[in-house]
């Protein structure tokens, strides 16, 4: 993996990820309009993304009728430096006509515990994490 990062002045930060499109990262001083997300914001929607895309290809492979996934985060951060991530809540809202309960548990137990390789480095960095979730009709 390879990746490229620019400093644009203002703590604003052009990011990029090898054949990727990039992005701005910026850490903006408290009553600053910000251009893009923090470095931490980045880390815990790193998270959110990786686990998604693990439930919504669980969830097709067994043929659950999924119309969408949404997933709310809340995190807390150490009050001293390094103010590393301390706790992680996702909480993920299933959305689909019949939809089984087992599914969705699986699902997000499958990503929690074996494949979503960011939020499983989160947790051996000491974070703790919570999972929870509602199964929603269609709309």
């Amino acid at each position: 993996m390879r990746a490229h990062l620019a400093y644009v002045g203002n703590m604003k930060f052009r990011v990029q990820a090898e054949d990727r499109p990039a992005i701005t990262l910026h850490s903006a001083d408290e009553g600053e309009t910000p251009e893009g997300p923090s470095p931490m914001q980045t880390a815990l929607l790193a998270a959110m993304a990786c686990t998604a895309g693990d439930v919504v290809s669980i969830l097709e492979k067994e043929r659950v009728p999924l119309a969408g996934l949404e997933i709310e985060a809340e995190a807390e951060r150490a009050p001293k430096t390094p103010r590393v991530l301390t706790k992680v809540h996702l909480h993920y809202k299933i959305r689909g006509d019949g939809i089984p309960k087992p599914s969705v548990e699986r699902a997000i137990a499958l990503s929690t515990e074996k494949y979503c390789s960011v939020g499983i480095m989160l947790r051996r960095g000491g974070v703790e994490w919570l999972n929870t979730y509602e199964i929603l009709p269609s709309r």
